[in-house]
């Protein structure tokens, strides 16, 4: 009885088209591009929150100001929206603190003498010649005028409140992160894909 001779399969040669790069595998190149969509992201997230801090400094500059407890008389030019800041240090050896942020009791009355609705607010913050102030409430100044803030915290002395219009929305903390996450996100995503394209292509 003769022996059958059996042949191997033929194997699969990928093609090479003209410059000598297979065809169907994704670049390394598209690593680089994700790599530099992450750094432009930390570049302009830092650049915005610079410009975010120096723009609320340099307006907080201009707020009224007294001393905690005190009375602060605030002429409103035109009618909107006032935020109220406590300004004070830090300090790690509380209650041993002088100047240190505390809560703030505001009261408001408007240039007839009523009360003016006064709410909680604590969504910004500013440094003012090294005094670190955050917001503690805000009300709506409805005409032009003169208003009266009152600020008291039971006993607590050496801070002061300030009092001025809210910063532009595009300052707020939140708004630094976007850049970031959008360009760091995209970056992410293409190192993904390609990573799961190379594997398939392998």
């Amino acid at each position: 009885m003769g022996v059958v001779a059996m042949s191997a399969p033929p194997i699969p040669v990928p093609t090479v088209p003209e410059g000598g790069v297979a065809t169907g595998r994704p670049s390394r190149s598209r690593y680089f591009f994700a790599l530099l969509l992450l750094l432009a992201g930390v570049v302009v997230s830092l650049s915005l929150a610079m410009a975010a801090a120096s723009t609320r400094d340099n307006q907080a500059k201009g707020f009224a100001r007294t001393d905690v407890p005190g009375v602060l008389v605030l002429r409103v030019d035109r009618p909107g929206t006032y935020d109220v800041f406590a300004e004070g240090t830090s300090c790690l050896d509380y209650p041993n603190c002088n100047g240190l942020i505390q809560p703030v009791a505001v009261r408001v009355t408007n240039p007839g003498g009523k009360r003016v609705a006064v709410a909680a607010w604590s969504g910004s913050s500013y440094y003012n010649g090294g005094i670190e102030a955050v917001s503690v409430a805000t009300f709506k100044a409805s005409s032009i005028g003169t208003y009266t803030v009152a600020a008291s915290t039971g006993t607590y002395t050496g801070g002061r409140i300030a009092v001025g219009r809210p910063f532009p929305g595009w300052t707020a903390e939140r708004v630094g992160w976007v850049p970031l996450l959008l360009l760091g996100g995209a970056g992410g995503t293409l190192a993904v894909v390609t990573l799961a394209q190379r594997r398939r292509t392998a």
